[in-house]
This record gives structure tokens, C-alpha cells and sequence, in this order.
């Protein structure tokens, strides 16, 4: 309608609405301002509220995966630290059993030497089962976790080369040579389970044990021969084989090693050779011994995991070394087979530090994938929730400008009906 009216203040009504959604815009833009954020509530953008949400969650996970590795991180330089001092005790074992291999040394000698022997074997023992990190026991094989095959193995440590060099010739890869001129396993059954077969005079197994082989060449008054003894690690019992081995005999009585005899001469008495045998370890899974699991990422199943094998005297296969051990031809056969059984353990210790280095290098990758992650989440989160502070304090300059001119145009609407008095006069 045209004309003049006080039963509505039509002009009053529209400054009104226009002014209401003014000052509720200021508020939100008031609101937005004071929190930094262009999205506070589902209200604002309901779809970039849920996918904002979803990548800092996101990035929160992978921001306490880091944190996760970095806790790994400190307990594997725990574990390496037990290493470091078990390797320096293996290296002091393998010192004495050198000193005691030397036939200047009594057996009083020897037996002082191993008093040291077994304290140097109780502290490894002792680092296996204390070592741990915020209660988690490290070294012990609690958790071990799948641990693969060792496969029997046998090495020549040390042999002789012959006297009589014209007889030195090399045959399908047999060196006669030397003493010991070749030195393979004869069977399949060289590489099965302990125990599995009948003993070879009263020592050793078809299945292969740790220990020792020695062959040294006699003079019989007879003969010249080769006479072969054996070392059981585990139980220190020393055999000596009935049979007498004559130049490029082959011998295949002790641990189903056959051992190829070099071209012996007379100039050739009192040589010897050793060769090490160890025996095979089966592949195990330890279902009450699982592997350490460490959350490396933000999803579920995200774990690295760590099996850390057990480092006491038992599985480094040093339990039973004992230097004072001898045998009527060789008074240091026990000192020269802890040389060997030292230099093996050496190697576990070594190719567990060389294992955990490289997870410690893997979770370092990882943390560093991490970090990226979490920034790179948090950027996408940022470009959608964030607030534009620039055309923010635009819009709320506009804003306030706006309030202020309706809230005086509503003033003056209110004062325009007034105009109707004016009639009266």
C-alpha cells in the first residue's frame, strides 16, 4: 500500500531483516576470526567437516608413529649397546682360549684360565637376562619371534701344508698337499636333527654336533698314519678313532664329515689340522616368544615387526667350553675347539647386530615417511578448514559497516512514523 501508516512500520520491517542478517553474518565472521578456522561446526560445510576430520586423524596417527619409532629406535641402541659389551666378552673368551692353546701352559695354567672362562660365560648370561627397555626384556628370547635354519655346517680353521712339495697336486679340487687335503659332508644326514641316528665310537652323531675333528700325523713305529680325534663341544668328551689313516686314505668316521688324507711323508710327524663342525639349528616359530611389534604408521596392521633372538651361553653354543680339556696326544684339544665355538657364536652376535642395525635404518625411513605424511595431511587439512584471514577481516569491515549503517536506518524508520502527527496540528 501507498500513504502514510502507523499500524505497520513497513520500512522499520525490512531495515530490521536486513540488519538481523548482518549482525548474524558479523557473529560468524567474529566467531571464524577468534578461532582461526573457516569450519567450527558441521553448520559451516558439513562435507569439509567430515574430511577435514579425516585428515587430521590421519595425521595425528602418523604423528605418534613417529613417536613409536623413535621408542623402538631407544630400545634397539639398548639391545646394540648388550651387543657391543657381549661381543667384547666373546673377544676376551677367544683371547684366553688362544693363551691356553699353547703347550708352555700347564694344566694348572689352563684351569686358572678357565676360572676366568666361566665368569666372562655367567656375565654373558647375565646381560641375556637383564638387558631391557621400559620392562620389556630384550635379550632373554622372550621375543624371539620366527627364527630361520641354520644349516650344519664344517670348516677347515686351520691345516698344514705338507713337507714332500712334489707331491702337491690339486685332483677334482682335492689339494694332497695338504693335510687335511679336502673336507666335505659325506650325506644328506649331515644336516638333519640331533640325535636323529646311532653314535660313531661313542662320540658324535650321524646328525651333526658341535665340536672339533683333529688329524694329526704319527709315527707308529710301523708307519707313518694320520690319527683322527674328536671333541664333543656340548659334552667335552674326546674320542679317538680306532683306525689309523695312511697317506690319501679317506675318513668319513666322525659326524658324516668326509675328510680327504694329503700325500704324508716321514717329514710330516707331529702336523696337524682341525676342523670345525657345528651342527644344525631347525627353523622355529615361538608362538609364547613373539616378535616385538611396533606400530610404524597411522593404520590398522601398520607394525614393523622386530624378532630379537636370545644371546645367553645356549643358543651362542658356548655353554660347555672349557680350555682344560685334553687328550693324550694334544693337551690344548679343548682350548683349540673353544677357539672355534667363539669365533661361531662371534658370528650369531654379529649377524644379530647387523639384523637389528638394519631394522634401526628401516624405522628411520619410516619415521621419515612419516613426518612427510603427517605434513602433507596436515597441509590438506589446512586448505580446507583453515580461515582466509585477509578476506575474512575484509568481509568483517564490510560487515561492521553494514550493522552500523542499518542499526542508524533503523533509527530513522522508527522516527518516520512519527511524521503522521503532523496531521494533528
Amino acid at each position: 500500500m501507498s500513504g502514510l501508516s502507523i499500524a505497520n512500520n513497513l520500512l522499520a520491517n525490512n531495515v530490521q531483516f536486513n540488519l538481523n542478517v548482518n549482525q548474524n553474518a558479523l557473529k560468524n565472521i567474529v566467531n571464524q576470526l577468534s578461532s582461526g578456522l573457516r569450519i567450527n561446526s558441521a553448520a559451516d560445510d558439513p562435507s569439509g567437516l567430515a574430511i577435514s576430520v579425516g585428515l587430521q586423524t590421519q595425521a595425528d596417527g602418523f604423528n605418534t608413529a613417529v613417536q613409536n619409532v623413535q621408542n623402538a629406535n631407544n630400545a634397539a641402541q639398548v639391545a646394540l649397546g648388550a651387543y657391543t659389551t657381549t661381543t667384547d666378552i666373546l673377544q676376551r673368551i677367544r683371547s684366553l682360549a688362544v693363551e691356553a692353546s699353547s703347550d708352555i701352559n700347564s694344566q694348572n695354567d689352563r684351569s686358572n684360565l678357565q676360572t676366568e672362562v666361566t665368569q666372562l660365560l655367567l656375565e654373558v648370561n647375565r646381560i641375556s637376562q637383564n638387558t631391557n627397555f621400559n620392562g620389556a626384556a630384550l635379550l632373554d628370547g622372550s621375543h624371539a619371534g620366527f627364527q630361520s635354519q641354520q644349516n650344519a655346517f664344517l670348516s677347515v680353521t686351520a691345516n698344514t701344508a705338507l713337507s714332500t712339495n712334489g707331491n702337491i697336486a690339486t685332483v677334482n679340487g682335492v689339494n694332497y698337499g695338504f693335510l687335511a687335503a679336502s673336507a666335505v659332508a659325506s650325506n644328506a644326514n649331515f644336516n638333519t636333527t640331533v640325535g636323529a641316528a646311532v653314535a660313531f665310537n661313542n662320540a658324535g652323531t650321524y646328525a651333526t654336533v658341535d665340536g672339533t675333528i683333529e688329524l694329526q700325523v704319527i709315527n707308529t713305529g710301523v708307519s707313518i698314519a694320520v690319527q683322527e680325534t674328536f671333541i664333543n663341544s656340548a659334552s667335552g668328551q674326546i674320542s679317538v678313532d680306532s683306525t689309523l689313516f695312511g697317506s690319501q686314505a679317506v675318513s668319513a668316521d666322525f659326524e658324516n664329515v668326509s675328510i680327504t688324507i694329503g700325500a704324508i711323508t716321514t717329514a710330516d710327524v707331529g702336523t696337524t689340522s682341525y676342523i670345525k663342525v657345528s651342527q644344525n639349528v631347525a627353523a622355529l616359530t615361538n608362538p609364547n616368544n613373539p616378535a616385538f611389534n611396533f606400530q610404524s604408521g597411522a593404520n590398522e596392521g601398520d607394525v614393523i615387526q622386530v624378532g630379537i633372538q636370545a644371546t645367553n651361553t645356549q643358543t651362542l653354543r658356548i655353554s660347555n667350553i672349557n680350555l682344560a680339556i685334553s687328550s693324550s696326544n694334544n693337551p690344548s684339544l679343548g682350548s683349540e675347539d673353544a677357539i672355534g665355538q667363539i669365533d661361531n657364536a662371534l658370528q650369531v652376535i654379529l649377524a644379530q647386530q647387523a639384523k637389528l642395525g638394519a631394522i634401526v635404518v628401516r624405522l628411520n625411513e619410516d619415521a621419515n615417511n612419516d613426518s612427510i605424511s603427517a605434513v602433507n595431511l596436515q597441509a590438506s587439512e589446512s586448505s580446507i578448514r583453515d580461515l582466509n584471514v585477509g578476506q575474512a577481516t575484509t568481509q568483517f569491515t564490510k560487515l561492521q559497516i553494514l550493522v552500523q549503517v542499518g542499526t542508524s536506518v533503523l533509527a530513522q524508520s522508527n522516527a518516520n512514523a512519527q511524521s503522521v502527527l503532523g496531521l494533528f496540528r
